[in-house]
């Protein structure tokens, strides 16, 4: 029984893990017009490649977390994943802020969701994985 109560949870924070990949980083990153980074008060590059080729592969990430989403404990090998990408993020986003500082609020935010998101994998991670 707590085994699936575990997995429902998990569930939950995937699907959250969804949406805010989508929306909140691979989609703007991919496609979002120069003018919606400056209200997050990101500096657009001039030439937009990285970021685009970021979108691109995040939102293909969302993919992945949908698979997992589907089933927990056989896609467990995602929900791994998914703690070496959101610890990876956090890390960066906390160096970066340590070494030559970060200005924009999304990244703090950033930093904030991914480093919940770690956590939360690695607490919820399927049992039959661990």
């Amino acid at each position: 029984m707590e085994a699936e109560r575990r997995n429902r949870l998990l569930r939950v924070v995937l699907a959250i893990k969804v949406v805010v990949t989508l929306a909140g980083w691979g989609l703007p990153a991919l496609i979002g017009p120069p003018a919606l980074f400056s209200v997050f008060g990101i500096p657009f590059p001039e030439d937009p490649t990285f970021v685009r080729l970021f979108g691109a592969v995040v939102t293909a990430l969302a993919l992945a977390y949908w698979y997992a989403w589907k089933d927990p404990v056989q896609n467990a090998a995602i929900i791994k994943f998914a703690v070496l990408d959101n610890g990876l993020a956090t890390v960066t986003i906390v160096t970066v802020a340590l070494t030559t500082g970060i200005a924009s609020w999304f990244f703090w935010v950033s930093c904030g969701l991914t480093a919940f998101f770690c956590v939360a994998f690695l607490a919820l991670m399927p049992s039959r994985s661990r």
